[in-house]
């Protein structure tokens, strides 16, 4: 009689080895996408953060303006040197620096009334005021309300 002995097992086949690699790489090109856009939700989230203290700011701001009646006017200068328009800061970029207390290391600011931009020093670091409001950099736009409103604050480009 012949007696057939059985190996044990003692690794994986070719075959497993392959199919393991290929989910691997599936998995690895559905993730990939969602990691690289990591960057743009950073920038995103320190904008909702200058946003969240722009409208703290113009909410006390306000009430600085109400104590000194400067509610009704659309230009005036309240004792602390912050301009207002009907009680809210005035959108000039020396007039946000003043009432959010942040220096151009983190943000960048562009243009003047009725709006300023604020973007990111470091995402446009060389970039021009005109290549910034034409490029989709994630940027945040305050603009200084009319009569009877509150300033918009919004924050665009950062869904790209």
């Amino acid at each position: 009689m012949i007696k057939v002995v059985k190996r044990a097992q003692t690794g994986f086949t070719l075959i497993e080895l392959i199919i393991v690699i290929v989910l691997l790489g599936i998995l690895a090109v559905t993730a990939v996408p969602k990691f690289l856009n990591l960057q743009k939700d950073a920038q995103q989230g320190a904008l909702e953060g200058l946003r969240a203290a722009l409208t703290s700011s113009a909410n006390v701001v306000y009430a600085k303006a109400l104590i000194e009646g400067a509610t009704d006017s659309a230009d005036t200068t309240l004792s602390s040197g912050i301009r207002v328009r009907y009680g809210y800061p005035y959108a000039t970029q020396t007039n946000l620096k003043l009432v959010a207390d942040f220096t151009e290391d983190d943000f960048k600011l562009t243009g003047s009334a009725p709006e300023v931009i604020a973007t990111l020093e470091s995402a446009t670091s060389g970039l021009s005021n005109a290549e910034i409001n034409a490029s989709d950099v994630c940027k945040l736009t305050y603009r200084h309300p009319n009569q009877g409103e509150q300033p918009t604050i919004t924050i665009s480009d950062c869904d790209s």
